[in-house]
């Protein structure tokens, strides 16, 4: 059996689910239109 490597990009759902959430409480700017980095702690 050929071994496989998943990778999955936990960032960007971070940003959409933040995005959506922003958006919906009233947020004027649509922080999917901007460059994003995700800061590890």
């Amino acid at each position: 059996m050929e071994r496989q490597i998943l990778h999955i990009d936990v960032n960007n759902a971070f940003l959409s689910w933040t995005a959506l959430e922003l958006l919906q409480n009233g947020t004027a700017v649509d922080i999917r239109t901007i460059p994003a980095i995700i800061r590890r702690r």
